[in-house]
């Protein structure tokens, strides 16, 4: 089968398949500009919100663990499945361990199941 011959333009000297390119990147830059203009008009305030004194919201709650793998953290470490973990099981685990009593809040002598997310949640922030 015989290749195709690369068409050649006369004015600038390049290929088709070229031109094609050229014409796909541009059309890219074009919608990266235009996305980039209704981003930024978006985000403009109107002047009377912006001159209004604003509310502090609430940080977000933020999760860092996905409960799925802290429930099944906790399980594994509460040996006698009596929904809490002690400082006797957490002695086999380093890092819990280490800051058991940061995340003992109640001061009872046993994690919940709170406690240990709330913990562990609050390890992973920025």
């Amino acid at each position: 089968m015989k290749q195709p011959a690369m068409i050649k333009t006369a004015s600038s000297g390049l290929s088709r398949p070229r031109i094609l390119m050229l014409g796909s990147l541009l059309a890219l830059a074009a919608a990266a500009a235009l996305l980039a203009t209704q981003a930024q008009a978006q985000t403009t305030e109107p002047a009377a919100a912006a001159s209004a004194p604003a509310a502090t919201p609430a940080p977000p709650v933020v999760t860092y663990y996905d409960p799925k793998d802290l429930e099944r953290a906790f399980k594994f470490m509460d040996k006698n499945g009596d929904g809490k973990v002690s400082r006797d099981e957490a002695s086999n685990f380093r890092g819990v361990s280490k800051h058991f009593d940061e995340a003992d809040v109640n001061k009872d002598g046993f994690l919940s199941r709170e406690e240990f997310d709330n913990a562990m949640n609050r390890s992973k922030q920025p």
